[in-house]
């Protein structure tokens, strides 16, 4: 099959990262091939957000992602600010939203607007082909050139190659991980990969009839004993564990494969015990039966489940009849009840990869490989995971626009010499 040659840089994943990558590369004048596996391109960028894309979120800093090189993290995010984001969509024509509680979008809350904005860049620069249905087989050095072949027998050249192909996460939306051989095909490593930002599979004998009841609450994290973390906010019960944005935080701290995690739902996160006790003991004077104890306080069939959980039952029975110790038990409870964590729920229900190469592998200010130079990796390829609320886009945009500018300065040097 005829090969296509003359490239300054392909780009192999055309989503939030690799379009990012294309408009600046274009941008400063660098001949662009973006290739993507999936029929059309910016497939998941219409899905984040729950289709209003949280670009990026005015507070970005180390602790708000997950990775195993946090100093190498922190040294690429002190680069990559928030305004800096900005500045890059409104010089595409977004216009975006400044919302008090950090997290902006499109003004018009629409993520098909971002894409629409990306591609109308992509048009305007005049110098960005697009190969779609192309599934990269292999990245081949070829002198000072990569050679990027397809599964279907296509081939195409360029000086600088970027890896902007997403991770294993929503494999509907085009996460497939085939970019991660390439990846260790040039020379990289690839740390244990594992879903993020995914419902937590659980187990708790009286939870069963919960589902669908939501519930603010704190969840803390622990495995063997050791707090890992917590997450205060609205959880959901659901028929095989829990979810809400709490439950997919905590997620991304899942990484360890069998691994006994835990989690205790605490109801009432802003009460000392004390303060719970004496309202239990309190409400003895108003109430004549277990089904009305708890009863506004916490959902009604939570507190049913709860209390049958420390063997209060039949809902029947006088509170009266509660002695101190199993008053101090359904305390305990509703400050800890405790799910035993089975595992995550599958990668078509995860919003992000976590592990992936390390940082360690690139340079911090171009995204540029350590082990084969003129090729780049960027985004959801890399170890760096972020929480819900515009993180893992905000990774994706910045990776993508360091690589874009290396590149070209790259394929600008290797023409002069």
């Amino acid at each position: 099959m005829k090969e296509q040659t003359g490239f300054d840089v392909a780009i192999a994943g055309a989503g939030a990262s690799g379009l990012a990558a294309a408009v600046t590369a274009a941008g400063a004048g660098a001949r662009v091939l973006l290739m993507e596996r999936m029929d059309r391109v910016g497939k998941k960028i219409l899905a984040t957000g729950n289709g209003r894309c949280n670009l990026t979120n005015l507070e970005i800093s180390a602790r708000h992602y997950h990775t195993r090189d946090r100093a190498a993290l922190a040294e690429m995010l002190a680069q990559m600010s928030a305004q800096k984001t900005l500045s890059f969509f409104e010089g595409l024509g977004l216009l975006c939203s400044m919302p008090e509680d950090g997290k902006i979008y499109p003004y018009c809350f629409q993520a098909s607007m971002v894409l629409d904005c990306l591609l109308a860049a992509i048009r305007r620069r005049r110098r960005v082909c697009t190969a779609l249905k192309f599934d990269v087989a292999a990245v081949e050095p070829r002198g000072r050139d990569f050679a990027v072949l397809s599964v279907d027998g296509r081939c195409v050249t360029a000086r600088c190659v970027i890896l902007a192909g997403g991770g294993l996460a929503a494999p509907k939306l085009g996460g497939t991980g085939g970019l991660y051989q390439a990846a260790r095909d040039l020379g990289h490593t690839v740390t244990p990969l594992y879903p993020c930002l995914v419902p937590i599979k659980c187990k708790n004998a009286f939870a069963g009839g919960l589902k669908g009841i939501r519930v603010r609450a704190r969840g803390v994290l622990t495995c063997a004993g050791r707090r890992l973390g917590e997450q205060t906010g609205e959880w959901l019960f659901t028929d095989y564990g829990l979810s809400g944005i709490p439950a997919l935080q905590l997620s991304c701290l899942l990484w360890k494969l069998d691994a006994p995690y835990e989690i205790q739902i605490d109801f009432f996160p802003d009460w000392k015990p004390e303060r719970l006790a004496a309202l239990l003991d309190a409400r003895r004077g108003i109430c004549e039966t277990l089904e009305e104890w708890l009863l506004g306080t916490v959902p009604k069939r939570v507190g049913y489940a709860v209390m049958k959980s420390v063997g209060l039952a039949p809902l029947s029975r006088p509170v009266a009849g509660v002695d101190a110790a199993q008053t101090a038990a359904l305390v305990r409870a509703l400050k800890g009840w405790t799910f035993e964590v089975t595992g995550p729920l599958s990668w078509e229900q995860a919003q992000t990869t976590g592990g992936g190469v390390p940082l360690s592998e690139i340079d911090p200010e171009t995204c540029m490989s350590r082990r084969r130079r003129g090729l780049f990796l960027t985004g959801e390829l890399l170890d760096a995971a972020g929480d819900c609320g515009g993180y893992n886009l905000h990774w994706a945009w910045n990776t993508g626009i360091l690589a874009g500018q290396a590149a070209v300065q790259m394929a600008r040097r290797d023409r002069i010499d």
